[in-house]
């Protein structure tokens, strides 16, 4: 076919098939027949957003309440913090240890970093001179209206309360009756010729200085160079009648057990370990008045568990906890509410918890500075170094 000829037939072969198309399409929508089975349509993918779905964060549980105290050892055990274990079953308490009134100090000024600390009289002026602790807020303190004012101005500074005080026992003249029957009545008796070679005194500036300042009348706070100069020229002069210097208990009690040591200051739970050992001692009440020491808990500047560490201390002054300290180890604590729960005899008679009295008459410890404080260690070195 020439090529104008086939041009002409394909154009009127389209031409007659659009016709057709157009009329098709004008005529009504029959019913569809029924569709072939075809694959199930795959979910259209959502339309990007602004910004790109996250994930959703895991549900990752609350991690345990912990509360960290630098303790001494044997108070780490449930029976001493009863109520508070009773009352924050889900709380951890995390105890490190001190093994003295320097060290944990120490541990402490070098961020230790525990919630609590607990320390003894008299260093509360160096926490609070170091800025280590803060204020206790007593309006939280349950029982802190029952505690003797005594105990209370031990944490007491410029009106500031610090601490809470806790345990706490008396530093006397311990004595063998049946070596000085006509019994000692005051502090004087260290100094007495008359017990020369039997006499043992602590081995301790912070014990020496306060006890001789009481006995000369004097406030340890503010003892001038020659008050201290007469203290210490005292101390030279004692030695020639001291037997040893003690520095734990076991070695006093050994010395008067065998009955080497007459004389000497003491803390009244080596009394209670006499008498239940029957060895014949009294413990004298000094016309100065008995000393003390007192057991100190206090809050770190730093925590940022302030509440939990108040219900801690609050817990400390519990009846439960209290009647386990009394019972289980003989020491004293803050609260005499508390002391009829004391059966053992020997315990009263050194605690002297028949007796309210004797708090009136006690000597408590103050807090001092660490200028106080290292200027008592060098004089009480300067004893020692005498010729």
């Amino acid at each position: 076919m020439p090529k104008s000829r086939r041009r002409l037939y394909w154009l009127s072969l389209a031409s007659t098939l659009a016709i057709g198309l157009l009329v098709a399409c004008a005529q009504p929508t029959a019913e569809p027949a029924p569709a072939a089975p075809v694959e199930p349509a795959q979910p259209a993918e959502p339309a990007p957003t602004s910004e790109p779905a996250q994930p959703a964060e895991p549900v990752v549980p609350a991690e345990p309440a912990k509360l960290t105290v630098l303790e001494w050892a044997y108070y780490e055990v449930p029976e001493m913090w009863v109520e508070f274990g009773q009352e924050h079953p889900e709380v951890e308490v995390i105890f490190n240890f001190g093994a003295s009134n320097p060290d944990i100090f120490a541990k402490t000024l070098a961020g230790s970093g525990e919630d609590i600390v607990h320390f003894y009289t008299p260093d509360l002026q160096f926490y609070v001179d170091q800025g280590l602790i803060q204020p206790i807020d007593i309006s939280k303190i349950t029982h802190w209206d029952e505690i003797p004012a005594g105990f209370q101005e031990t944490c007491t500074i410029d009106g500031v309360v610090y601490c809470v005080p806790w345990d706490w026992g008396f530093s006397s003249l311990l004595y063998r009756t049946d070596k000085i029957p006509e019994g000692v009545d005051s502090w004087n008796a260290l100094f007495d010729e008359k017990y020369a070679g039997h006499i043992s005194m602590y081995d301790d500036a912070t014990s020496v200085v306060p006890v001789t300042a009481h006995m000369l009348g004097y406030d340890e706070r503010t003892l001038t160079g020659e008050q201290l100069e007469e203290i210490k020229q005292l101390w030279i002069k004692q030695r020639d009648l001291n037997l040893f210097y003690w520095v734990d208990e076991p070695t006093l009690e050994a010395g008067f057990t065998s009955g080497d040591v007459w004389l000497a200051y003491a803390w009244n739970g080596a009394y209670y370990r006499l008498l239940a050992a029957g060895v014949p001692v009294a413990y004298a009440d000094p016309a100065e008045g008995r000393e003390s020491w007192v057991g100190q808990y206090a809050i770190s500047a730093k925590t940022e568990n302030y509440d939990l560490a108040l219900e801690f201390l609050d817990g400390k002054l519990g009846e439960i906890t209290a009647t386990h300290l009394l019972v289980d180890y003989a020491y004293g604590h803050v609260n005499p509410s508390y002391y009829s729960a004391v059966e053992d005899p020997n315990l009263i008679e050194a605690l002297a918890l028949d007796d309210p009295g004797t708090l009136d008459r006690t000597n408590f410890t103050v807090p001092i500075s660490r200028e106080i404080r290292d200027g008592w260690i060098q004089l009480w070195a300067e004893v020692q170094a005498a010729p």
